[in-house]
């Protein structure tokens, strides 16, 4: 091969390493600057509002912001059962469910955001229907209470404790969230338990409240309501950056939910379908939303230990391996 010739080729090999070298230097940073696509389970709990903040309801679209293009898809069944199967990345599930059921074929479902009902805030409540001859708890026995799926842990934990008290043979009857209204009317059931927002709009109808607070009179005082969750090997192999992305997002939205309470109202009502009613608004209570560094670990030590009492769950799992680590959410 001639001088020239040699040259040629060796010119052609530089470019192509040049072009190689861009290609390892340039991708990874053109894949960063791409969206990340997160599927997300919602539904009409308070759990569900960080996402549609996020999304629509604020001066400032934080998944717009991150970067994240979320796919919302509705919670049909148990949400973290959901997750485990793949149908979604990220979802807020009862931190009953995750307290008795973290792992998944070897992985692990870990929080990094959390909502709770602090001491004093009376969310929940028995609700009686103005014409009733129901005065006592006692007068419950052998009386249909109705409730909602979304709260079904709830109510065996009440009624757990209210059985230690000779209240029994309490028919349970399970109500789908459109029935809830119209259920004293239709003669379904003769008292029902619910928490807000369906407390404040059943009192907003009309009906009388019985007894309210029963989450921190027969379960604990300050509870671990619902955990912000995602599958530990989607933050640190599957999607890195589309975990650290949508936990910025998820976080900027609680704080402003804080901030905020009457968009916490206002965007449960619209997504209930209810009018937002002055009356109504200021009957709603909202719960604390709380950011990975915000978790009160003690108050899911105090609730993981008062299952455990009962029989439900282990204490084999200490109360800050339910939680993400700052460190796995590093850029």
């Amino acid at each position: 091969m001639g001088i020239k010739a040699r040259e040629r080729l060796l010119n052609v090999l530089i470019f192509i390493g040049a072009l190689g070298l861009l290609f390892v230097v340039g991708y990874p940073q053109y894949k960063d600057s791409l969206p990340s696509r997160v599927r997300i389970g919602v539904d009409n709990t308070y759990g569900s509002l960080p996402f549609y903040v996020a999304q629509r309801d604020t001066s400032r679209r934080y998944f717009v912001i991150e970067k994240v293009e979320p796919e919302f898809i509705e919670i049909t069944g148990n949400a973290l059962q959901g997750l485990k199967d793949g149908l979604y990345d990220v979802v807020a599930v009862p931190w009953y469910d995750l307290l008795v059921s973290p792992s998944v074929n070897g992985d692990t479902v870990r929080a990094f955001g959390g909502i709770e009902i602090k001491s004093g805030r009376n969310m929940d409540a028995l609700i009686l229907p103005v014409e009733t001859k129901i005065k006592r708890l006692a007068d419950i026995k052998g009386k249909r209470l109705g409730y909602l799926q979304s709260d079904e842990y709830l109510v065996n934990l009440i009624l757990q404790q209210l059985e230690a008290q000779k209240l029994t043979d309490v028919k349970k009857v399970l109500l789908r969230p459109d029935e809830i209204a119209t259920a004293f009317k239709d003669g379904k059931v003769d008292v029902i338990y619910c928490a807000d927002p369906y407390r404040a709009y059943m009192v907003y109808l009309g009906n009388s409240v019985f007894m309210e607070g029963l989450i921190s009179s027969y379960i604990v005082s300050s509870m671990p309501y619902m955990a912000i969750v995602m599958r530990e090997q989607f933050v640190k192999v599957e999607n890195r950056v589309g975990a650290i992305r949508v936990k910025d997002a998820i976080e900027a939205s609680l704080s402003y939910l804080n901030r905020n309470p009457d968009i916490a109202k206002r965007t449960i009502l619209k997504n209930l379908g209810w009018e937002p009613d002055p009356v109504l608004i200021s009957a709603v209570k909202v719960p604390e939303f709380q950011r990975l560094a915000e978790i009160n670990l003690k108050y899911v030590e105090n609730y993981q230990t008062e299952l455990v009492k009962r029989g439900i769950g282990t204490c084999g799992i200490k109360p800050n391996e339910f939680l993400f680590e700052r460190v796995d959410f590093v850029r």
